[in-house]
C-alpha cells in the first residue's frame, strides 16, 4: 500500500520496496536500489536557518533511462544542481575575500555553514549511487564534482575561521597594548603625584595664618621647597623599588 503522502511523483512507477521508504519530507541525502531501479534523493541548496530541505529526486529506471522532479532532462537537473551549489561558493569566496570585520566574516560562516553539510551529503549520496550502479560512467563524473563541492567547502570554511581568528587575535594584541599604555600612563602620573605630594603639604601648612615660630625669608622659603622637593624624590624612589618588586 502507498503513503498517503510522499515526495516522490505519483506518475513515477517505483517499486513499492522503494516507496515504502520514502516519507513526507526529503529526510538525509541517499541513494536506494531496488529491482534495477535506483533512486538518489539530493537536497536542493541551503538558506541559512532554513529548517525544512527541498527535495531534489533522481530516478533511473533499469533501461538507463533518467527521470527528475524538477522540469527539464533529469541529467541536466542534476548538473544544474552541482553548478548552483558551485556558483553559491563561488559567491562565498568573493564574500570572504572581501571580509575584514569579524562580523563579515561571520556573515559568510552563516551561510557557509548549511551548504557545507549539505555537500557532505550530496557527495555520499551520489557515491553510494556510484556503488550501486558500478558501470554508470556518468554517475562518476557526478560523484567527483561533488567531491569537489564538498572539498571547496571544507576549505573555504578553514579560510573564513582562519579570518576570523586573525580578526580577534588581532583585537585582543590591541586591546594588550592599550592597557600597557594605559599602565604606563598611570604610573607616570602616580610619579608625578608622589613627588609634588609633601611640597604641597609643606605649602599648605605654612600657608595657613599661624604662628610657626619660622620668619618668612626667602632662605626660609627655599629650605622648605628643598626639603618638600628632596622627601618627593625619596617617595618616588621608594614607589619605583615596590614596582620592580612586584
Amino acid at each position: 500500500m502507498k503513503p498517503e503522502i510522499s515526495i516522490l511523483p505519483d506518475t513515477w512507477d517505483i517499486p513499492e520496496a522503494i516507496r515504502n521508504r520514502i516519507g513526507r519530507e526529503a529526510g538525509p541525502q541517499r541513494a536506494m536500489l531496488e529491482e534495477g531501479h535506483l533512486l538518489i534523493i539530493l537536497h536542493q541548496l541551503p538558506e541559512p536557518d532554513q529548517h525544512t530541505r527541498k527535495a531534489a529526486l533522481f530516478w533511473r529506471e533499469p533501461e538507463g533511462e533518467w527521470s527528475c522532479n524538477s522540469h527539464g532532462v533529469a541529467l541536466t537537473g542534476l548538473q544544474d544542481l552541482l553548478q548552483l551549489y558551485e556558483g553559491k561558493l563561488d559567491e562565498l569566496e568573493k564574500s570572504e575575500n572581501k571580509a575584514a570585520t569579524a562580523t563579515e566574516y561571520h556573515r559568510v560562516l552563516e551561510v557557509l555553514a548549511p551548504v557545507l553539510r549539505s555537500s557532505r551529503g550530496l557527495h555520499r549520496a551520489l557515491q553510494q549511487a556510484r556503488e550501486m550502479l558500478a558501470t554508470d560512467r556518468e554517475l562518476i563524473n557526478f560523484r567527483d564534482q561533488a567531491a569537489s563541492v564538498e572539498r571547496t567547502s571544507e576549505l573555504l570554511l578553514q579560510d573564513a575561521q582562519f579570518g576570523l581568528n586573525f580578526i580577534a587575535a588581532k583585537q585582543a594584541e590591541t586591546q594588550a597594548a592599550n592597557a600597557q599604555k594605559m599602565a604606563a600612563t598611570g604610573y607616570r602620573l602616580n610619579l608625578l603625584a608622589a613627588l609634588f605630594l609633601p611640597l604641597t603639604a609643606l605649602v599648605s601648612v605654612f600657608g595657613m595664618e599661624i604662628r610657626s615660630g619660622i620668619p618668612d625669608t626667602p632662605l626660609n622659603f627655599k629650605l622648605i621647597c628643598t626639603v618638600g622637593i628632596v622627601m618627593g624624590l625619596i617617595i618616588c624612589f621608594i614607589l619605583r623599588k615596590d614596582i620592580e618588586r612586584k
